[in-house]
């Protein structure tokens, strides 16, 4: 039968992660088993609201949440999560859908207070929302200043980061928004999603240039969280061999602080590159 689930507006999990590794998302949803899909047919929108909507919070983790809850009935094939934040900046409100019992809403901001409600829907309509939970975030002011690091000393600075569509070298496993920034080193990073702290790194010479994959030379790409503003060494995507990667033009480097060189990575160039990286840094977060 398993568990009893633990029921509470919030709850926070501690982890094994120690304090040098990087958060992740898509390792804490793995606690949360998938619901399995309804393929019933429906008679009408949603009779119950779901019930004993929990905040979930990971020790360490202050950028993202997830928001679990039970399930309402079966006439219920999704759900629509609604955030409402107050902080400085006035009321933000956004939506996110899913078919499973949990979601994480990421990009949290710090010194702000959020309510989350959950909606049943089938395509018949929506049903009757859930009681809404509130959470605040606390004060970012020794997490949202993040270190970038210069060849001479590190300086402490905000990262800033745009959206922009740029054109990219195809090896990624994420797909999601893409984001730029320029650096220290001349060079323009370019960041696409698949969520808002796993990401592929890439640079690039120019911003309408094209951005091309980072080879490391005596790793699989750990220190490379550099350009993204991280001092820690990150998780990465699957890791390869060279000789098992294309061959593809690209930047490489063998250690952090390093200047990029342009050439061959993967094939038999001795260089390797990966397909995602873990940092620890939200973006276009602010913590």
């Amino acid at each position: 039968m398993g568990k009893k689930r633990f029921v509470a507006p919030h709850v926070v999990y501690k982890t094994d992660k120690k304090p040098d590794e990087p958060c992740s998302i898509t390792s804490s949803l793995a606690y949360f088993p998938d619901e399995e899909g309804n393929d019933q047919n429906v008679t009408g929108p949603p009779r119950t609201p779901p019930s004993n909507l929990t905040v979930v919070t990971v020790e360490g983790c202050p950028s993202f949440v997830i928001l679990d809850w039970e399930k309402s009935d079966n006439e219920t094939t999704e759900y629509e999560v609604v955030s409402t934040t107050k902080g400085p900046n006035g009321h933000e409100v956004s939506v996110l859908t899913t078919n499973q019992t949990h979601t994480a809403v990421e990009n949290l901001k710090p010194e702000s207070s959020y309510e989350f409600k959950v909606t049943p829907k089938n395509e018949l309509g929506p049903g009757p929302s859930s009681d809404p939970v509130s959470f605040s975030t606390e004060s970012g002011k020794f997490t949202k200043v993040i270190l970038e690091e210069t060849p001479d000393k590190p300086r402490r600075k905000d990262a800033i980061w745009t959206q922009f569509p740029f054109k990219s070298d195809a090896y990624s496993e994420c797909n999601g928004k893409q984001y730029v920034k320029r650096t220290w080193y001349r060079k323009f990073v370019g960041i696409q999603l698949c969520n808002s702290l796993r990401y592929k790194i890439y640079l690039s010479d120019s911003l309408n240039g094209k951005f091309y994959n980072i080879g490391d030379q005596t790793g699989h790409g750990e220190d490379h969280c550099q350009f993204v503003d991280s001092f820690l060494d990150g998780r990465t995507g699957s890791q390869m061999f060279a000789d098992q990667l294309p061959s593809r033009p690209g930047f490489y480097r063998a250690v952090r602080q390093e200047p990029v060189s342009f050439g061959e990575i993967g094939g038999k160039s001795h260089v390797t590159y990966v397909g995602w990286y873990e940092c620890g840094t939200p973006i276009p977060g602010k913590w």
